[in-house]
């Protein structure tokens, strides 16, 4: 391509003139169809429309399509800021021979364009997404991905080398989903678009099934669907006629140096300096938009922190809170929040008639079962958010695992300080055997059987991939002392894998259900290794979690809320409570195999746990809607039917 050519919409409309401020972001929906050997028929692009349907929610601003012999893509777009014609999608390079189809927002878009302009590109929009475009036809992807600083999938085609490249953002906050049926490689932003494809067999993963009634964190970068598998974070696939490359552009294990955090010595004072710049210039980043914009603003320190942040730059802000009416609302400790920083604060009231209305609709959207009560509440505020013209809202997603904020890591820590252990696992060998026995241990294929320690070794047996991420990460941070902090530092680094994954795909899904982009500031490169690096005294401090995010939140927030313990997302039991019938006579047990006495004792535990009743009910929620075709209407009904039944 010659370095001057510019870029054309998909549809062919080459638009007007883009001099303008405007043109810049839309959130998507992505989908296609690779022909491995035969070309693309007329069936694949029936598919890619079946795909683009299923995710009309995901854009229902703008669609475009494209094709050539062998591949075909369709786009589905939310306007953040009203891009002209010509920044629609696929977008291609003016030859031809670069074709992206594109979900996301790449922030630092124009110091890359500035960058392309001195090797002499020229633009005819003033969107990221060209510059997306650009860069990979220009660099190649391997170069151009590392570079991108943002929350991205996408799919590019480089006619060059007919190569497809699809790719995830390095922390995984945009989904891609892909399946290999033999002769097509399909892929889309969620598992039900891939789903609507004809003859594509509707099977549940029953080792999927178990992992999640097991409590592994698995959302992010896997399907419950058997043959349907996503792109892990940082995932950066070539396709091509030889097959499939799977490479990773990023990973902790790959970035972190630790004689950056074993010999640093800079005082909490600059240490605070540098993390309160970043935080501004992320948030000021991240609230640019021509849509309304505004926050989810619980009364924690992390959401409080970005709100008082973004009204630097976006005045006008104002923010959301769920008002449960059961239980303890965040809403007088978010509102004492938006009177210190001196902004409006929208209630968003949420009772069990609301719960039972949006929990079905949440499972839906998660593809998964919804565990939590609060997923149902997060669905209510994105759609509250819609329904008042809001397109953006911030979150403060992402602080407690790159800062040290949940009670279990510092659990790990107390842990290791135990003489035994340090004994134990300083002998690679020793530990490498012991977890070796792990690995070999009995799995009984059912939730709550067994003893702790037989479903915990289970579980290791079942998902090493996750269960041995931590010790990999302790090694990696051989020369940290003493090995508490070690230890301390692994769990914070493994949570980015784990925890953090399942919030990703929540957020993800249940905002974009309602077409709202959520924003997570804390999740910025430059952030994200200037967390990575801070030593154990940073985090964890004195009993205090996230110890210098909250000296920089001194200076922002209440000091009752900063002191205040964290709860999370806490949601009362009673919103779920009496569900639990519904598993009586259903799919789960089938899928299962469990016996009449075993699901009793499965319908007591629940009716007792709102955790188990929760999972397991969402759980049989999932099946029926995906394998009986069951409507969330109908999941409604029914949980009401039990409800009034138990009383």
């Amino acid at each position: 391509m010659p370095a001057s050519a510019g870029v054309f919409a998909a549809n062919g409309d080459s638009g007007s003139d883009a001099s303008g401020k405007n043109g810049r972001r839309a959130m998507c929906g992505i989908a296609g169809v690779w022909r491995k050997r035969d070309p693309i028929g007329s069936g694949d692009l029936s598919d890619v429309a079946r795909m683009m349907q299923a995710l009309a929610y995901r854009g229902p601003d703008d669609h475009g399509n494209w094709n050539n012999a062998r591949l075909a893509l369709g786009h589905r777009r939310l306007t953040i800021i009203d891009p002209p014609p010509a920044a629609r999608e696929p977008m291609l390079t003016a030859s031809g021979d670069g074709v992206l189809c594109y979900n996301g927002e790449v922030y630092n878009f124009r110091a890359l364009r500035k960058t392309l302009e001195s090797e002499g590109l020229t633009f005819r929009t003033v969107s990221d997404t060209e510059v997306v475009l650009q860069a990979l036809h220009h660099w190649g992807p391997q170069k151009a991905v590392p570079l991108f600083d943002g929350m991205f999938s996408f799919a590019y085609f480089d006619a060059r080398d007919e190569a497809l490249w699809l790719a995830r953002d390095r922390l995984g906050i945009k989904p891609l989903s892909v399946a290999d049926t033999g002769e097509r490689l399909l892929f889309a932003s969620e598992d039900k678009a891939i789903l609507a494809c004809h003859d594509f067999a509707r099977r549940i993963d029953t080792r999927e099934l178990t992992l999640r009634l097991a409590w592994q964190s698995r959302d992010s970068s896997y399907s419950v669907f058997d043959g349907i598998d996503r792109l892990p974070p940082a995932g950066l696939w070539k396709i091509t006629g030889d097959g499939i490359e799977k490479r990773r552009f990023w990973h902790v294990l790959d970035v972190i140096e630790t004689a950056r955090i074993a010999e640093d010595r800079t005082s909490d004072a600059e240490h605070m300096a540098t993390l309160e710049r970043l935080l501004e210039e992320s948030v000021e980043l991240h609230c640019i938009a021509d849509a309304n914009l505004a926050t989810a603003c619980s009364g924690g320190v992390d959401s409080g922190l970005i709100t008082a942040l973004a009204k630097r730059f976006r005045p006008e802000l104002h923010g959301y809170v769920i008002d449960q009416k059961l239980g303890r609302s965040e809403a007088p400790d978010a509102e004492r929040t938006g009177r210190h920083i001196g902004i409006g604060l929208r209630r968003v009231p949420f009772d069990r008639e609301r719960f039972l209305e949006f929990w079905p609709r949440a499972v839906w959207h998660l593809e998964t079962d919804g565990w939590h009560a609060s997923h149902a509440a997060l669905l209510a505020l994105a759609e509250q958010c819609r329904a008042d013209g809001v397109k953006v809202l911030l979150t403060g997603e992402g602080s407690d695992e790159l800062f040290g904020g949940y009670k279990w890591q510092a659990s790990t820590m107390r842990l290791w300080r135990h003489s035994w252990l340090q004994r134990l696992f300083r002998s690679k060998a020793r530990r490498d055997r012991k977890f070796a026995e792990l690995r070999r241990a009995p799995f009984r294929n059912s939730i709550g059987r067994g003893s702790p320690s037989e479903r915990s070794m289970a579980l290791r047996a079942l998902s090493p991939e996750l269960n041995f991420l931590q010790t990999k990460l302790f090694d990696r941070l051989d020369g940290v002392t003493p090995l508490d902090d070690r230890a301390f530092l692994a769990s914070c680094f493994y949570d980015l894998y784990s925890h953090l994954q399942d919030l990703l795909h929540r957020h993800d899904r249940l905002s974009m259900a309602a077409s709202v982009e959520l924003r997570v500031p804390f999740l910025e490169n430059r952030l994200i290794d200037f967390a990575l690096h801070l030593p154990r005294r940073q985090k964890y401090r004195d009993g205090t979690g996230k110890w210098l995010l909250k000296k920089v939140a001194e200076h922002h927030l209440p000091r009752e809320n900063i002191r205040a313990a964290k709860i999370g997302f806490d949601m009362a039991d009673a919103f779920s409570a009496g569900t639990q019938g519904l598993l009586r006579g259903g799919l789960l047990r089938d899928a299962m195999k469990w016996s009449s006495s075993e699901l009793d004792d499965l319908i007591d535990m629940a009716r007792s746990q709102e955790t188990s009743r929760l999972r397991l009910v969402g759980m049989e929620m999932l099946l029926r809607l995906y394998m009986r075709g069951d409507t969330t209407g109908d999941l409604t009904e029914a949980l009401h039917v039990e409800t009034r039944g138990e009383k």
